[in-house]
């Protein structure tokens, strides 16, 4: 359940509180080792052998209840929804576990857009977004599905969907996700015609940032599948840069966006550390931000 209360004209407060029921399954050979050693330590674990006494391990698999109290804040000036040129948004929300829980942990997010008026009606965007979460007691890491992702139109564009950050060890290096995710977005929105401007959007693009997993609990490997490799978040160099023009089409079935970025310091990966995987040309249907 949650509920919203009105400040003022523009400003919300935002509380809830849930219970859910989750379990997790895994299998040996087929999921990452990251995931089979978060259901082997966290919440009711159990196996194949529950179910056939004579069976070998072939799966892990983890139930557990959790109870969270969540809360946010969020302030909107935007002047409209859809194609906005003046006003700010800022949204600040987080959840926590309660001690009786199975597994436990926090989660924090703060998300932030500015649209700045320039000369003859040129217009700058900025947006920011800084995600981050974090296992309490005994419970080793978040649970994989609370992971953050990141790359593609709606974060850093020029790199693939989803694709940046840690690597698990199936299939050559499959997104895994982290807990900690840091977005930035600048445009410089060009002036349309007056019969485009509630239609058509045209920019240009320098996006940073890049998803990191913080800790030591989930261990990772690299191409080898034997050397360690960590993503934790050391220097501003770990962010991932890009830059390009986008268009935003409001079309009759909806708002259409399209991006050419170009990667600015995409990694090449080594007989160690995985490649950054890049993608150029990228589409996507919905709001941005």
């Amino acid at each position: 359940m949650r509920w919203a209360y009105p400040i003022s004209e523009y400003q919300s407060l935002q509380v809830g509180v849930s219970a859910n029921e989750s379990s997790l399954l895994t299998t040996l050979g087929y999921s990452s080792l990251q995931a089979v050693d978060w259901a082997r330590s966290n919440g009711n674990t159990y196996s194949s052998r529950d179910f056939e006494p004579t069976a070998q391990y072939y799966f892990y698999g983890t139930r557990f209840n959790t109870y969270e109290v969540s809360a946010g804040w969020s302030i909107d000036t935007r002047n409209r929804a859809l194609f906005a040129d003046r006003g700010m948004h800022n949204a600040l929300s987080g959840r926590i576990t309660l001690p009786a829980s199975d597994v436990r942990y926090y989660t924090l997010n703060y998300e932030f857009l500015q649209y700045v008026p320039l000369w003859w009606k040129h217009l700058l965007s900025l947006h920011a977004a800084v995600d981050y979460g974090s296992p309490l007691g005994s419970t080793t890491a978040l649970p994989p599905y609370l992971n953050y992702f990141g790359g593609g139109a709606d974060s850093v564009r020029g790199y693939r969907e989803s694709r940046m950050g840690p690597k698990d060890n199936i299939n050559g290096g499959n997104p895994y996700g982290g807990n900690f995710r840091i977005v930035g977005n600048a445009e410089f929105i060009f002036p349309m015609p007056d019969k485009w401007r509630s239609a058509a959007r045209v920019s240009w693009f320098y996006d940073v940032g890049n998803v990191f997993q913080t800790g030591s609990k989930v261990r990772f490997k690299g191409v080898d599948d034997y050397s360690p490799v960590t993503y934790h978040f050391e220097s501003l160099s770990d962010l991932k840069r890009s830059t390009g023009i986008a268009v935003q089409w409001m079309a009759p079935l909806g708002l259409f966006r399209f991006s050419f970025g170009i990667p600015l310091n995409a990694r090449r990966g080594d007989s160690v550390n995985f490649p950054d995987e890049t993608e150029r040309f990228q589409f996507s249907i919905g709001q941005a931000f």
